[in-house]
């Protein structure tokens, strides 16, 4: 039987306080100004309600829906900006309204989730930010949050959203489906999100030209080819420690599991492409840099607060665990020094767009290998608890291009998930062979 997503309806969530008027506008910072208008997605998978079957169990879905919908609205009068309307360089906070989708999944299992495969976890994000604008009475403008809850037949339930980068990292969209959450079990214990803190603290948007942009028609092409193929890789506690004992040295004596899994992955990337021991090759990962700014921002601090990490493996370099992880960490501890002086941190600030800028136009040029690389490690999405307990699964990710890994916490204590794109199906199965063999000595990756 065919398997779709039908949507059932579109609601429209206004915030159950009116923003104050000195709040009406949310400047963005330099870093805001310079991100793609793109979603920031993600999905939890919850399992049905206990001991409820039939009419019982619709309507105990019904009134979790009643929940999510009653505390969302209490949320955004808190997260204002996010029921606003993405004009430019700022946000008009006029308490305008979030789309909220209702669906349902036909012929979908929650097994069917479970076992991970990627092309089925997106289905329950919500629509595009297109789609969404023509449902809204001023399509010139873009909502900032999509929201979308997915019912299955056996009662279990999906809710996706998709936050605008123009406001939100990763680090914000915790912060977020966070603070929802806590209000949704009616606990007063929530994150108070800091707007002021990162449009104050870093340069606001500037008028001077900007670094030259890629063309959207470029980034398709390089990076969503048809024929690239996603799949999702688990690294369990015991095979990180294994990766880890091997990796110690003079120069890093304590590597971390996002260290270890991140170069294990580069090095396999580097055998798809035969440039193992020739050619240069980077590995690029996004950093918070809240905390390594000075003085330091507060992880509730709402925007765009990334700089990216460039490691590199030069041709005379080994490609060897132990070498790429402190190619690794002197990366990132030479990222981390641009920022320790006060003096010199303005500088490092207004220079990221033009790294960004740099390092698209060496990936998108394909003179130089790139694994562009991004860690949600510590953000605690597992432990998100509308009121009915811990998600099954969690899903970050929507479409992601080609050389392109997410990380993430595992629902189990102390793995790390994976999810890799690459190229097309060979490609992937060359990594995945060179993966077994690499971790015959440590462990599986399932």
């Amino acid at each position: 039987m065919e398997r779709k997503i039908e949507i059932v309806c579109v609601e429209f969530i206004k915030p159950v306080s009116r923003t104050p008027s000195h709040l009406k506008c949310f400047e963005f910072s330099i870093l805001d100004q310079h991100v793609l208008t793109i979603p920031v997605p993600l999905a939890l998978f919850y399992p049905p309600p206990p001991l409820y079957v039939g009419e019982s169990l619709r309507a105990a879905n019904l009134s979790r829906l009643l929940v999510l919908k009653k505390s969302l609205s209490e949320t955004l009068a808190r997260f204002y900006p996010f029921a606003g309307r993405i004009k430019n360089n700022s946000i008009e906070c006029n308490d305008d309204v979030v789309p909220f989708y209702e669906a349902f999944a036909h012929n979908y299992q929650l097994e069917d989730v479970l076992r991970k495969a990627a092309d089925v976890n997106k289905k329950f994000l919500p629509s595009t930010v297109e789609e969404a604008r023509s449902l809204l009475p001023d399509s010139a403008l873009y909502p900032p949050l999509l929201v979308q809850v997915t019912f299955f037949e056996c009662g279990s339930m999906a809710i996706g959203i998709c936050a605008s980068h123009k406001v939100a990292d990763r680090a914000t969209l915790c912060t977020l489906i966070s603070a929802w959450s806590t209000i949704a079990r009616g606990s007063p214990d929530y994150l108070v999100p800091e707007f002021v803190a990162a449009a104050k603290f870093l340069p606001p948007p500037i008028s001077h030209v900007p670094p030259k942009p890629i063309m959207p028609e470029v980034i398709i092409k390089v990076l969503f080819d048809k024929q690239r193929v996603t799949k999702i890789f688990a690294f369990d506690a015991s095979t990180i420690t294994s990766l880890k004992g091997k990796a110690v040295s003079g120069s890093v004596q304590a590597p971390t599991r996002v260290e270890v899994v991140s170069a294990l992955i580069w090095k396999c990337a580097m055998v798809v492409s035969g440039n193992e021991i020739r050619r240069l090759s980077q590995l690029v990962h996004n950093v918070n840099i809240r905390k390594r700014l000075v003085p330091p921002l507060p992880n509730h601090s709402v925007g765009n607060v990334v700089a990216i990490s460039t490691a590199c493996k030069g041709e005379n370099d080994g490609s060897d665990l132990l070498t790429l992880v402190t190619c690794i960490r002197k990366a990132l501890s030479e990222m981390s020094s641009e920022f320790a002086d006060k003096q010199n941190q303005q500088e490092a600030i207004l220079t990221i767009p033009y790294v960004n800028a740099e390092f698209a136009a060496a990936r998108f040029g394909g003179e130089i290998e790139i694994i562009h690389m991004s860690s949600l490690c510590g953000y605690q999405f597992y432990d998100v608890d509308f009121g009915w307990g811990r998600p099954s699964w969690v899903n970050p990710i929507k479409d992601i291009g080609i050389n392109v890994v997410i990380l993430m916490d595992s629902r189990d204590s102390g793995g790390v998930d994976a999810w890799i794109c690459l190229k097309d199906k060979d490609s992937m199965t060359v990594f995945e062979h060179e993966l077994e063999l690499q971790l015959l000595a440590f462990g599986s990756a399932k």
